[in-house]
């Protein structure tokens, strides 16, 4: 599946659908790490997310995702922001948004994952940008490093 950027004009479209998801911090020796996932198939390496539940609002689907892709229990500490892209399924053009948030682990273990990802990790945050497979990602995980550095 091939994602096709939207651009900036997509903040007037209403996506078909929408999922959430977050950019999960620790601070280890001084190094700030994020949490990623890769999925061996598709060769992809991704920030975790995923679509509502019935009646889940972004923020709590958000922190759902993290807790059942990554293992991590984490708490929003604020929004970051949302990327909008399109992608084909069954010959029909879909438009998405995802919204993105900056999240602090409480606690939990990356080994707890669930099955949807092959490989869960801390990355340093630099190593993160080259690895992310989409540009939308990489652009979340930059505006992040920026909010992290206030809190």
């Amino acid at each position: 599946m091939n994602n096709i950027p939207i651009g900036h004009e997509a903040g007037s479209l209403k996506p078909d659908i929408w999922s959430a998801g977050g950019v999960v911090l620790r601070k280890l020796d001084k190094e700030t790490e994020i949490l990623i996932c890769e999925r061996y198939s598709e060769n992809l390496i991704a920030l975790p997310k995923g679509k509502p539940n019935e009646g889940e609002n972004e923020e709590e689907t958000a922190i759902r995702e993290v807790k059942e892709e990554t293992g991590i229990n984490a708490i929003i500490k604020t929004k970051i922001k949302d990327i909008f892209y399109s992608f084909e399924s069954s010959d029909e053009i879909i438009n998405k948004k995802v919204s993105f948030f900056l999240m602090e682990k409480i606690d939990g273990e990356i080994s707890n994952h669930d099955d949807e990802f092959d490989k869960v990790y801390w990355e340093k945050c630099d190593s993160a940008l080259k690895k992310l497979s989409h540009q939308g990602e990489k652009d979340v995980l930059e505006k992040a490093i920026k909010l992290a550095k206030d809190f």
